[in-house]
This record gives structure tokens, sequence and C-alpha cells, in this order.
């Protein structure tokens, strides 16, 4: 692996001369490169930014997520008054009510869990940004799920990858996988973040979760049409935001993004948030290479590679669902 070359590009070449496809046999395979993943910049960054798919999200389809708030070091005096406007109510000051609203705080553009604060009260969060030592820049404010869904005491998220693509749609590969906390879900104690975030690393190399293909959760086709729904409306919404980026051309590009979703207590699933080009992993003994990701990227040549740049090879997805 090069040092400029991303996790995606490596598994895409690897995979690629795995099956014989390199370019000294097949002419049309020289006219693709990293160039082809330059989907619209602005359209992926309303994805990726966690601000900024909060401002879509609340735009057009705010039921997709947790009440979230995008909130910095100018407006946080703002937010706040909005919380406090929200939740004690005139003449019922129900402070108990409020104190029992968790909120989870995470910067726009950081990754891994790196951050992330958890908050028990509003005071809090105004301590926390009085405070001159913390991370300043964008971040979002949302409502922490307190009751989650759990799997024997353990709480989880679901990642899923999306292509994303400017000249034949989006489309959903339908296997994912879960990360599920290696410690208990501990729903009092809120200092010990590894019991509520399920990032695969929080402190340096040290594992967080295990991760487990959705091919072996038995529940996750109570999920999956929920997933479908999600991420329908949320493409509607982007392709009216950004119609630029789906503009067909001559030239095929494509995003591949992991999304992350939580499932409630009463199994609803909520979208998390996007990350474009997710660390795939490039080490041959991943636990999931042989449940997820070999198969992933051999449907991904076929459905996406093949038919953007060998006339040839031109055909549906159908490896992927369209969404």
């Amino acid at each position: 692996m090069r040092p400029s070359q991303s996790p995606t590009y490596y598994n895409l070449s690897r995979y690629l001369q795995e099956q014989g496809w390199v370019p000294t046999r097949f002419d049309w395979l020289a006219n693709f490169s990293e160039q082809n993943f330059q989907f619209d910049a602005m359209a992926a960054e309303q994805l990726e930014f966690k601000h900024l798919l909060a401002n879509l999200v609340k735009e057009y389809c705010k039921e997709l997520m947790p009440e979230t708030y995008v909130i910095d070091d100018d407006n946080w005096p703002l937010i706040l008054n909005i919380l406090a406007d929200n939740y004690y109510m005139e003449n019922n000051p129900a402070v108990d009510e409020v104190d029992n609203l968790i909120w989870i705080l995470k910067p726009s553009k950081l990754n891994n869990g790196q951050h992330i604060k958890i908050f028990q009260n509003i005071h809090a969060i105004e301590r926390h940004y009085l405070n001159s030592n913390r991370l300043g820049g964008e971040h979002v404010l949302q409502r922490y799920i307190t009751q989650p869904h759990l799997l024997k005491g353990h709480k989880y998220s679901i990642r899923m990858f999306v292509i994303v693509t400017n000249n034949i749609g989006v489309y959903l590969y339908p296997q994912g996988y879960i990360n599920v906390s290696l410690l208990p879900y501990n729903p009092i104690d809120f200092n010990d973040l590894n019991t509520h975030l399920t990032n695969e690393h929080l402190k340096d190399d040290e594992v967080n979760v295990v991760q487990i293909p959705t091919k072996k959760l038995d529940i996750f086709h109570l999920f999956y049409p929920q997933i479908k729904n999600i991420l329908n409306t949320l493409f509607k919404a982007l392709k009216n935001k950004h119609p630029q980026a789906f503009t067909p051309s001559r030239k095929s590009s494509f995003a591949i993004f992991g999304f992350d979703f939580m499932v409630t207590e009463n199994m609803s699933v909520l979208l998390l948030e996007a990350n474009h080009g997710p660390c795939f992993p490039v080490e041959d003994d991943h636990p999931l290479q042989p449940y997820l990701y070999r198969d992933f990227w051999e449907a991904f040549i076929k459905d996406f590679i093949l038919q953007s740049v060998n006339p040839q090879k031109r055909h549906q997805p159908n490896l992927f669902e369209r969404i």
C-alpha cells in the first residue's frame, strides 16, 4: 500500500488484481483511477460533516435522527436558551425531568469517537462551553438515546455501505456489520465512554468493540427495511439540495459511504452519521474479510467498475439495491 493511497483504492486495486484485471491485459482499465472517486465535493461534505448533515436533516427530514442542534463557539448560548425554552415550561420548572435528558456532543469533522462528550443536563453543557480548554469549532449536540436496543446487555450500532454515483443513482449493499461494545451498557455511569460509544477504537489502538457481520444477526431483517427507508428519504433531500451532483456526464464518479445507525429499545432505527471513504481494513486476517469485505469488493467491481469503464460490460447493478 502506497503512503498516499487510501484504504478504499488499495482494496479496490487488490481485488482487481486478484481477478486478473490489469492494464496490460485490458486497455479500458487504464481509464479508471482514483480520479473516478472524485464525487461532487459539496454533496459529499453535506453527508460527511456532522453539522452539514444535521442541517440537511433539519431542513428536509428531521424525523430521521435524534433531536440534533448545530452548536459552535458563537451560538452556544442561543442553543442552550432554546433547550431551556423547550424543556423548562413556564410555571412548570421540571428540573428533575430536564436533568434526566442526556446530551451527546460530537465534533463535526472528527471520527473514531475523538473529543465526544456526554452531558447529563443543560448546566453541564454550559460549564463545558465556559471552559477555555475545550475543543472549539463546529459540533453537533444531540439527544442521547438512553434506551437503546441491546444485545445481551451490550450496546451496538450498525454500519452499512452506500455507493453514490453521478450517473446511475444511489445503491445500498445489503450486508454490513455491527459494532458491539465490549463492556455492558451502563445507563447510569456516563463517565466511562466505552460502555456508551461503539467506535472501534477510542484510546489509541485499544479495541472497544466486537464486529459481527449483519448476516449473523437474526433480527437484522427487522432493521433493513427501516434503513432503506431512511436512506431513500435522505438521498431525496440531498438531490434537492445538490442536484448538480447527480447530473449524468461522460465520466463516471463514485463515492463510498459508511452510514451508522442506532436501534432504540422499541426497535426503531435512527440515523447517526455518515463517513465518506470509510477506513476499510487492509489486513488479510481481519475477521470481517471472509464474511463481508471480499464479497463487497467483488460486488462493487462487478456492478460499478466494469459497467462504468467497459461498454461491453454495461448493466444495471444487481448485487446492490437501488435506493
